[in-house]
């Protein structure tokens, strides 16, 4: 890394800590194709790859105050990444002999607790419902059959009489649709919170 490559990650390592969503939606795009590729070999599932993507990048706004100081934030990332890895394959490793609910941990929206969060709430339930209006038809009944009808792919397949590579890409243009509607209006931090809820 040049000079001015580390000045520049520097300053956008600052504004993070700040607290400045733009910087660390620069972040996002820029490292998260790299935790995906290491998630996605690891657990060889598509959808479990993205979850952990958003679980890391999460967990990286929450530890936002440490990135000015950060030595190696690459080597930081991906220890986040791997250590999420390895608690996930534990996790539907116990799943699969136990089927016992998983330990969700603080990726969960917290509990709604007063009037003004309950309104944050309804504001964000209406954006999302907003980007799920604007899919194409197809679109629609693909994410509407697998997200919130909790089908398999193969499954919404048959029922829409398409094939699965089909469904695989209708889906994965409804959820980048998605995600850059709900961004465009909510900001990187709380889409990532809402687009964990649908995974």
């Amino acid at each position: 890394m040049t000079a001015h490559e580390l000045h520049t990650e520097n300053n956008l390592f600052r504004a993070i800590a700040n607290g400045d969503e733009k910087a660390f939606e620069t972040l996002f795009h820029q490292y998260r194709n790299k935790v995906y590729t290491i998630a996605w070999k690891i657990t060889g599932s598509e959808a479990v790859a993205e979850e952990i993507v958003l679980d890391v990048f999460l967990k990286v706004w929450l530890k936002r105050e440490q990135l000015p100081e950060l030595e190696y934030f690459t080597a930081w990332l991906f220890t986040i990444t791997r250590n999420r890895v390895f608690k996930t394959m534990k996790q539907l490793a116990q799943q699969a002999t136990s089927h016992a609910i998983s330990d969700q941990e603080e990726w969960l929206l917290p509990p709604v607790a007063s009037s003004s969060e309950q309104l944050l709430e309804k504001e964000y339930r209406q954006i999302l419902h907003d980007a799920v209006s604007r899919l194409s038809p197809q679109q629609q009944k693909v994410y509407q059959l697998i997200k919130e009808h909790g089908m398999k792919r193969e499954e919404a397949a048959r029922a829409l009489n398409l094939s699965p590579e089909t469904v695989k890409r209708h889906l994965a243009e409804a959820m980048h649709f998605i995600r850059t509607y709900c961004s465009y209006h909510l900001g990187t931090y709380t889409t990532l919170l809402i687009i964990k809820e649908l995974l």
